[in-house]
Order: structure tokens, then C-alpha cells, then sequence
């Protein structure tokens, strides 16, 4: 029973501690946050590196954030699928060419349509492994 007591007055205590009656708010999103990064050099040199030379899908997957948070589009980012998708068989990379391309149906000729289509089934298929 004393360790419920002192556990409620912990609680009480902590949720009436108050920060100078003062309300700190943030004017960055997350678009601001991706955007910053996108801009960084430093950062975007070294994870085109890995992504291009080494295959690096966690790089991938921050660069695929980046891009696609940061810009508010995708079409940037088309290469580095690509190559992760021809040079290195990655599924994930596979579908997101097929993603890119396929963004806006409406524009979509046969021959762009037919190579988005090959990537999707690429992205589908079981590794030869």
C-alpha cells in the first residue's frame, strides 16, 4: 500500500510541474526537417556513396525519406532506384520505380507503362539465391 501511495504522488507531483507558464512550440515539420537534410551536402554525398557504390539499403531507405519528405515529390529520387534495383536486385527499389513512374497515370505512355510494369513483376519475383 505505501508503494502505491508513494507511486500516486510521484504521478500528481510530476503531472502539476509546470515550465514557467511558458508553451514552446516548433516551427519545424518534418518536410522543414527532410528538406534541411536534403540541403545538407555532407550528408547526401555520403549516402549516394553507399547507396551507389555499396548497395546500402538502410542508406536507400534514408535517401528514399529524404527525397520523397523533403521535396514532396519523388521523380529526384528515380535514379537512385534504379540503380538499386538493376545493379543490386533490390525488390524494394524495384517497386519503387514502378511507383515513380506510374505517379501520374494520366501522362503515362505504352512504352513507360510497359517498363513500369516489368518492374513491378521484378519486385514480385523470388531471389535467385
Amino acid at each position: 500500500m505505501k508503494g502505491f501511495i508513494v507511486i500516486f504522488v510521484f504521478l500528481v507531483v510530476s503531472c502539476n510541474k509546470k515550465s514557467n507558464g511558458e508553451i514552446i512550440t516548433s516551427d519545424m515539420n518534418s518536410a522543414t526537417f527532410f528538406r534541411e537534410k536534403l540541403y545538407n551536402k555532407k550528408l547526401m554525398d555520403s549516402l549516394n556513396y553507399l547507396v551507389l557504390s555499396k548497395g546500402d539499403t538502410l542508406a536507400y531507405n534514408e535517401l528514399k525519406g529524404i527525397h520523397y519528405i523533403g521535396e514532396q515529390k519523388f521523380t529526384g529520387f528515380l535514379y537512385y532506384a534504379l540503380i538499386m534495383s538493376n545493379k543490386y536486385n533490390y525488390k524494394v527499389a524495384s517497386f519503387d520505380v514502378y511507383d515513380i513512374l506510374t505517379t501520374d497515370k494520366k501522362f503515362l505512355d505504352k512504352k513507360t507503362k510497359k517498363m513500369a510494369n516489368e518492374y513491378l513483376l521484378k519486385s514480385k519475383r523470388p531471389s535467385n539465391f
